[in-house]
């Protein structure tokens, strides 16, 4: 977990009289906010089993109005609705009661902090999520699904494609990804091949913030977990802090 700091400054820009075209200062003019790292923290929680059938993952800001995310998912997932049969429409519901709630809490917490919405650009996002689990197709099949979810000043949910979904710091994985193509054999992989892929991915970044000299946002212990049509949520790896709080 990266903590930021905004920094917001006035500062007298150049201008033009709409009246008589001539060149005028304008003093003391409010620009956006800067978000700027300002600290680190490895043992935030950032992964979350959703009914026992999902798995939701969280990137970037791990705090939200003066709660960590764990503590806001654990209320709310105690409130979702119960999975049916019908997994991909339920998975769909799901994705929409989580952003419709974080983007409550991202508000409030705007609200507190005197922030001014209108000066924040349309595509700012603090924080958002992966909701990763199973649905059935036309045919009745199971075939994986996966949201993405971005929560700022106007909040989405996005269903996507493809066989791997990558957020959050994403510079290092977009060089392992040219044009988008992983370029990794995916219908060859074993579930320890996957594992071990997206645990390769997460190290690659740490590694070359850590060598690049770059603030981290990405490190710490990792946590895995699978999710498959039959089993459900398992986790695979997690911190044993939350192992026994969970328990």
């Amino acid at each position: 977990m990266t903590l930021t700091r905004p920094i917001t400054q006035k500062m007298n820009v150049a201008g033009v009289c709409p009246k008589c075209s001539d060149q005028v200062e304008i003093k003391d003019v409010q620009v956006p906010p800067v978000s700027v790292p300002s600290s680190t923290f490895p043992y935030a929680q950032k992964l979350f089993d959703i009914k026992g059938k999902f798995a939701l993952a969280i990137y970037g800001s791990a705090f939200v109005n003066s709660r960590s995310m764990y503590n806001h998912v654990l209320d709310l997932n105690a409130k979702l609705p119960e999975p049916s049969k019908d997994g991909d429409d339920h998975l769909a519901v799901i994705a929409e009661e989580i952003k419709l709630y974080f983007d409550k809490q991202l508000r409030l917490e705007w609200k507190k902090g005197s922030v001014n919405e209108a000066l924040l650009p349309d595509t700012y996002y603090p924080f958002g999520f992966q909701l990763a689990g199973f649905a059935k197709d036309s045919n009745g099949e199971p075939v994986a699904v996966i949201y993405g979810l971005s929560i700022g000043k106007k909040s989405k949910v996005e269903k996507q494609s493809g066989a791997a979904f990558c957020t959050g710091d994403t510079s290092v994985v977009a060089l392992l990804w040219p044009n988008g193509n992983a370029g990794a054999n995916f219908e060859a992989f074993s579930l320890q091949d996957a594992i071990d892929y997206a645990k390769f991915l997460i190290r690659t970044t740490s590694d070359y913030q850590r060598f690049s000299g770059q603030l981290p946002n990405v490190g710490g212990e990792i946590d895995v977990a699978l999710v498959t049509h039959r089993g459900g949520f398992k986790w695979i790896a997690q911190k044993e802090l939350y192992r026994l709080l969970d328990r």
